[in-house]
Formats: C-alpha cells, sequence, structure tokens
C-alpha cells in the first residue's frame, strides 16, 4: 500500500469523513477515489490538491513526506464564511466550462439590484 493512501485514510478518520463525503467535496469519481485509497494509483497534482484541500491536510504530508498534517502556517488559508466555503467547493468540483457558467451566472445576479447588498456612496454622503 502506497503512503499517500495510508495518509489519506489516516486524514479521513482524522476528519471523521466517509469516501462519499470526500466525493462530494473534491468531486473526484468514485472508481479514482477507490483506487487512491487501495493504493493501485497514486493521485495527479489536481486531485491531490482537491483531496489536500478537502481534509485541510498539507498536500506534502498527503504524499508522504515527513511535514506536518497541517497546511503550512506560511500560506494561511483565509477565513472564510460557511456559505463562501461551500460555494467555492460547489465552484471547485465544476470543470471549466461549469466554471465559466457559474461565473456569467453570478455576473447576472450582481447586476440585479433587488439581490445586491446597499453599498455606501461615501462621495455623496461627504
Amino acid at each position: 500500500m502506497s503512503k499517500t493512501s495510508d495518509r489519506l485514510k489516516e486524514a479521513m478518520r482524522i476528519r471523521d469523513m466517509k469516501q462519499v463525503d470526500l466525493l462530494a467535496r473534491t468531486g473526484i469519481n468514485k472508481g479514482a477515489m477507490s483506487s487512491y485509497l487501495s493504493g493501485r494509483y497514486e493521485p495527479k497534482q489536481k486531485n491531490l490538491h482537491a483531496l489536500a484541500r478537502a481534509l485541510n491536510v498539507s498536500e506534502a504530508w498527503l504524499m508522504g513526506l515527513d511535514v506536518p498534517m497541517e497546511p503550512s502556517a506560511l500560506s494561511p488559508a483565509p477565513s472564510l464564511s460557511p456559505d463562501r466555503k461551500d460555494l467555492l467547493d460547489k465552484y471547485d468540483v465544476l470543470n471549466d466550462e461549469g466554471k465559466a457558467e457559474a461565473v456569467r451566472y453570478i455576473g447576472m445576479l450582481s447586476a440585479v439590484p433587488a439581490y445586491i447588498e446597499e453599498v455606501i456612496d461615501i462621495e455623496r454622503d461627504a
């Protein structure tokens, strides 16, 4: 068994996540995930990144290197509200076409006055 599969299982245990949870958070298909967990295949960089992000672990640690499990303090993850994190997690599982469509749709929504938070015009109030 590969070190990556061992680390993947360990992180899932620590984070109390099941395979189905990881599938939903990463968008990786079930067959590929099973191959990663069994150690048959190593995840390519894109999937390794998605797995590390979903499990909140360092990519290097996930690959089996002797580094801290937690992501590097040199590049801390921004503090996001649960709604923003959920939105980003959903965006991350989209393919390029889906991402472009999501950006287009959000652009359209942000032009609808009823959906925009009130912005104070500083120059007007000065």
